[in-house]
């Protein structure tokens, strides 16, 4: 198999018909690595995807952060997974000021969900992450916290790929994905509004929590990274708007792409 990272939700916030929210996998022989549990997760119940649920590989689920609209798939794992082990890594306490036991148990119970965790048919083990390097299904995972309405952290699997969503533009995110062929990054807007002073209230309150377009692509060119994907895109902006947003990124990083739910970037040996 050649090792495989897809986009199953390429939007954030609200799912669309167009753009679930976010969650990428990244498949290799021996397993399946899952970032976010966002509704983007249920494609892999789709018969395009049907694939990456056979066999007898490792499933790990690593989450950035525990926003709704990055777990609220972790309501889907019984029809995915059920009879097999799924070992969940999200951030400890040092980051995220609880341990993820104690946050994903309050999520999956009554009376948001039928079961309570330990409940579920599927053999479910939380392990926290903390920021550094780590090994996962015996690949390289390095983590950083990064700055978010609550924290959230990037991940890189070896020199091959930066998960960095849900994040104000993180100058440390540079060195961070120094190396990597491939930084896939959160654009929640294009980054033109704060030019105009009718629209740079936009673009003010966007920046507490979110990055733009031209901001994350001056990260990819500082980082040296080969390739640039834009997601977790704000669902009440257009198409038309996205598309605005990808040339004033590519203005900066000409390597910079918008993918579509269900695209892939291959890595070879």
């Amino acid at each position: 198999m050649i090792d495989r990272f897809t986009m199953l939700g390429t939007g954030g916030w609200i799912p669309t018909p167009r753009r679930e929210t976010t969650c990428a996998v990244f498949s290799t022989d021996d397993a399946l690595l899952i970032f976010d549990a966002g509704t983007g997760i249920a494609r892999l119940l789709e018969d395009r995807f049907r694939h990456e649920l056979e066999g007898e590989r490792e499933v790990h689920l690593l989450l950035t952060h525990y926003h709704l609209d990055h777990v609220g798939g972790l309501m889907y794992l019984p029809a995915m997974f059920k009879g097999r082990a799924v070992t969940i890594h999200a951030p400890g306490a040092a980051i995220a000021g609880a341990e993820p036991i104690e946050v994903i148990s309050s999520i999956i119970r009554k009376p948001f969900n039928p079961h309570a965790l330990a409940e579920m048919p599927v053999d479910v083990r939380v392990e926290a992450v903390h920021e550094g390097e780590q090994e996962i299904a015996g690949l390289p995972v390095r983590v950083r916290q990064q700055i978010h309405a609550d924290p959230s952290v990037a991940y890189r699997v070896g020199d091959l790929f930066v998960f960095a969503t849900d994040t104000a533009r993180d100058p440390g995110t540079v060195d961070f994905s120094r190396g990597a062929g491939l930084l896939v990054h959160e654009a929640w807007i294009d980054g033109g509004e704060e030019d105009d002073p009718a629209t740079e209230h936009i673009a003010r309150e966007a920046y507490v929590a979110h990055t733009s377009a031209r901001q994350a692509a001056g990260l990819a060119a500082e980082a040296g990274v080969d390739e640039l994907v834009l997601c977790h895109l704000n669902p009440l902006r257009s198409e038309k708007y996205h598309a605005r947003m990808l040339e004033s990124a590519r203005e900066i990083f000409p390597a910079t792409r918008i993918m579509e739910d269900g695209e892939s970037v291959e890595f070879g040996p």
